[in-house]
């Protein structure tokens, strides 16, 4: 287990702890605030330091849940000692970096998956996703996706997950790049890199803007016959309220809404249960697919190369951004990010 940013570590170490077919032999994370909460999960003892985990030689597979900052180099460790690993989301805090981990994991061989499952893990969104690469219904000519985490108006964000406050250099930016980064995952998933990008962020809770980083965003996508909208970010709402994930999306002869924290799927405006549109489409968790991958030498579908791609359509959107909504030629000419550079 490397690292704890978030709590996404102890929370990918409590779940695989409860696995037969798992032992979590060791961990370790520098910040001393999430320290014991990564033992405490593991119920193993934490290493001396990063090096030590991926030198261990009863470590299979490394679990990489650090600072987005720190990822590239730990996956040049882990593929360089020969291990595959978990990569949990945000992929990388620049382009430059996302590109470091694509080249470690094409020279070395090993298996890495993109750990990143609140869209791609959604049995309704597994589902659009084979209709597409099936090509069921042709080309989108509409694609609309509003992604995000709502909270009251009290929640005391800033002691929960103070890394999300951290200044790009460390966070990579703030929620076009921790909830934004699912939404862009899933549209280049399904359609590849896209031609431009434009992109709006807006900073309306105080936590953020005293941060300086924003708390939501605007981000259009032209494939050329259409346009891809998504709508990313954190939101405080009275009550009630639930997540925010809704995706629609028309085809030219066939329409279809996804809301899966309500089990709604309409499709051509006729509301039909979710085990009707799923059927046997089944969903594979992050890990299983790694294994999976390991032991038959097949390559993810959540791999290095989409993520990597998705990382340029959000410093793209950064960069468009910071120039009040320009558009953007993707791919982009810097490996930079644009919140560090300026």
């Amino acid at each position: 287990m490397a690292g704890n940013c978030c709590t996404h570590g102890a929370g990918l170490a409590e779940a695989l702890r409860h696995r037969d077919d798992v032992r979590i032999i060791t961990g370790y994370e520098t910040d001393t605030r999430r320290r014991r909460e990564l033992e405490q999960a593991m119920q193993a003892p934490l290493a001396g330091s990063y090096g030590e985990i991926v030198g261990h030689s009863k470590v299979d597979i490394v679990v990489l849940a650090t600072n987005p900052c720190e990822k590239a180099d730990l996956v040049e460790l882990a593929a360089a000692a020969g291990k595959h690993v978990l990569h949990n989301k945000p992929f990388a805090d620049s382009l430059t970096n996302a590109r470091r981990i694509q080249r470690a994991v094409a020279d070395s061989g090993i298996k890495l998956v993109h750990d990143i499952p609140m869209v791609r893990a959604v049995p309704m969104f597994a589902k659009l996703k084979q209709q597409v690469h099936e090509g069921s219904h042709g080309r989108p000519i509409s694609y609309a996706h509003c992604f995000g985490m709502n909270f009251a108006h009290d929640f005391p964000i800033t002691q929960l997950w103070p890394e999300r406050f951290d200044p790009p250099e460390v966070s990579g930016g703030g929620e076009m790049t921790n909830m934004g980064c699912y939404a862009i995952d899933y549209v280049v998933a399904l359609f590849g890199l896209p031609r431009t990008v434009q992109a709006r962020r807006a900073t309306f809770w105080d936590a953020y803007r005293q941060a300086r980083v924003e708390n939501f965003g605007q981000i259009i996508l032209d494939y050329g016959d259409f346009y891809a909208l998504l709508s990313v970010g954190k939101q405080q709402l009275d009550e009630p309220r639930h997540h925010t994930n809704w995706l629609s999306v028309q085809f030219p002869n066939r329409n279809l809404l996804l809301e899966p924290h309500n089990s709604i799927v309409v499709v051509d405006g006729v509301q039909r249960t979710v085990g009707a549109y799923v059927g046997d489409c089944g969903v594979e968790s992050s890990l299983d697919e790694l294994i999976r991958c390991v032991r038959d030498g097949s390559e993810p579908d959540s791999d290095a190369a989409t993520a990597a791609r998705g990382v340029e359509v959000l410093m793209g959107a950064y960069q468009s951004a910071l120039e009040d909504g320009a558009l953007i030629e993707l791919p982009v000419g810097r490996g930079d990010n644009p919140l560090v550079a300026r």
